[in-house]
């Protein structure tokens, strides 16, 4: 599994880098806000791959349930 954490604090990397470490199996990747590890692409790829043509909907389709959606959340009950 893969996870991305984003900290407010950069102050608190030390000490979620030390837990981390602790942790068997788990790796670390430093990276800039704009940086964007290749693994996490190689997963979005695998990701892609693996959806079926069942699994889409349409940009219509989509945007019908955007709509909804809004009409749902803005409207006084």
């Amino acid at each position: 599994m893969t996870y991305i954490l984003e900290l407010e604090n950069k102050d608190d990397l030390p000490k979620v880098k030390k837990l981390l470490e602790q942790i068997k199996g788990a790796r670390v990747f430093e990276s800039d806000e704009d940086e964007i590890p290749n693994e996490i692409y190689e997963a979005l790829d695998r990701y892609a791959d693996s959806i079926k043509e069942e699994d889409c909907i349409s940009s219509e389709e989509f945007f019908a349930n955007a709509r909804k959606k809004v009409c749902e959340l803005y409207s006084r009950k």
